[in-house]
């Protein structure tokens, strides 16, 4: 693996470096809706006959059935170690506690006599997919079914491919026990995505689908956005960190390369002014890597920049409005309101983004490919729809239909102003249409 350390005077010179890599992720996101359309448009067409050639075909398994069956999540549960049982709990009711705080509710505004207000109600049924693979992630498992038991919702369906003997993960199947979840199906990939939105002869549609997967998971999502919910498109995990020389050298090398190991094309960045710290971490990212276990497959470089002050390290990651931030300076505190554009913001040095992964509150699903310059975490907010409503009374001073009617002749929009005159009065309405026939 590289380690690049260079200075930079200007913030936008890393675009050369990073935001470069993000286009290169466009193209590989092109690539792969590609890949992802025949998958779709079968299981749309063909439901379970489609799911069971793919899952055959990419998870190396046949399967007859896709659903687990409720003692089968029971099962698990009760083999699950202790020790990780008692993690699941704890972070469980970490996360519960932080994402009760997000609850939404309706409001009601009296305008004289007349009644305005927004209705906040649940979804029905969403899906969350949790990865598969080489491991487990019960982690996720939390973080997206615990939001959306918050928010109300009636139907929650998990997702997670099978391996290769056709069984989920134990560890994800005790989680969704754990939650009270009875509703999971072993099936990954695009096909996942695609029955989760058109709905197979066994996996009713749903509303909404949440949850991180690999780049052919996020096609298929960016496909099929506008016909089915979704949280938004994740990427390889990113972080940038800003430190001065009071942070711990050894820490910091290793936050980057806890976030370096969730794939290969992860980026990991750190700004400091101070050149004794970026030496020393270097030194702990070579000797940390030389003894890396042969599963550490990271292919991208780690920037190590040294930047003339604070200033210049606020500006670079508002830039790049990475993942994850993190902030080791004697007064991160001082930073907080500085930083505009990140999903999770870690501050002082006890505070790893693998802190926020495992539920110490806030969610880890979060915008990745710097699209957290306008998107934000997973939350129960993703778990509601609003609606607006009005209800005037006649009596209603400040129900002007005449002033509306303006607007609307402006607009041109012959019937829309008609609608409002007619509740002031037949005649109005006829001298209005003669006046609009006359133009």
């Amino acid at each position: 693996m590289k380690i690049v350390l260079k200075p930079l005077s200007n913030p936008e010179d890393i675009t050369q470096d990073l935001v470069g890599g993000r286009r290169k992720l466009y193209e590989s996101l092109k690539e792969a809706e590609s890949a992802v359309e025949e998958i779709i448009e079968n299981v749309k067409d063909r439901g379970d006959a489609a799911l069971r050639e793919y899952t055959e075909r990419f998870d190396g398994c046949r399967l007859t059935t896709f659903r687990v069956p409720p003692e089968d999540l029971e099962r698990a549960f009760r083999e699950t170690p202790e020790e990780l049982k008692a993690a699941i709990a704890f972070s469980a009711r970490n996360i519960r506690s932080f994402h009760e705080a997000q609850k939404m509710t309706s409001f009601f505004l009296e305008r004289r006599s007349s009644i305005l207000g927004e209705l906040v109600r649940p979804l029905r049924r969403v899906a969350c997919y949790i990865p598969g693979g080489r491991f487990a992630y019960p982690s996720s498992c939390l973080m997206t079914v615990i939001p959306a038991q918050i928010a109300g919702v009636q139907e929650i369906a998990l997702l997670t491919p099978p391996r290769k003997d056709g069984s989920a993960h134990r560890e994800v199947l005790a989680a969704a026990f754990f939650l009270g979840v009875q509703e999971v199906y072993r099936v990954g990939g695009a096909q996942a995505i695609a029955a989760a939105c058109f709905g197979t002869e066994s996996i009713p549609p749903v509303e909404k689908i949440v949850g991180p997967g690999n780049i052919y998971v996020t096609a298929a999502k960016k496909r099929l956005q506008g016909i089915v919910g979704i949280d938004g498109l994740a990427g390889p995990s990113e972080v940038a960190i800003i430190a001065d020389h009071s942070a711990p050298p050894e820490w910091v090398a290793l936050d980057l390369l806890a976030q370096a190991e969730h794939d290969p094309l992860a980026t990991s960045v750190l700004f400091s002014p101070s050149e004794a710290l970026l030496l020393e971490v270097k030194k702990h990212l070579e000797r940390e890597i030389a003894n890396a276990p042969s599963s550490f497959g990271q292919t991208q470089p780690l920037f190590l920049y040294q930047v003339e002050d604070l200033e210049v390290a606020l500006a670079a990651v508002n830039l790049l409005a990475p993942e994850h931030v993190e902030v080791m300076t004697k007064d991160p505190l001082a930073l907080l309101p500085r930083l505009q554009k990140g999903g999770a913001i870690f501050l002082g040095p006890y505070a790893p983004v693998a802190l926020g992964d495992y539920g110490y509150g806030p969610n880890h699903v979060l915008p990745t490919w710097g699209t957290a310059v306008f998107s934000s975490p997973l939350s129960v907010r993703d778990f509601y729809t609003f609606s607006s409503f009005i209800f005037p009374s006649p009596h209603d001073p400040t129900l002007e239909y005449e002033t509306y009617a303006h607007l609307a002749r402006e607009e041109g929009l012959f019937f829309h102003r008609r609608s409002l005159l007619a509740r002031v009065g037949k005649k109005l309405l006829t001298d209005i249409e003669r006046e609009w026939e006359r133009t």
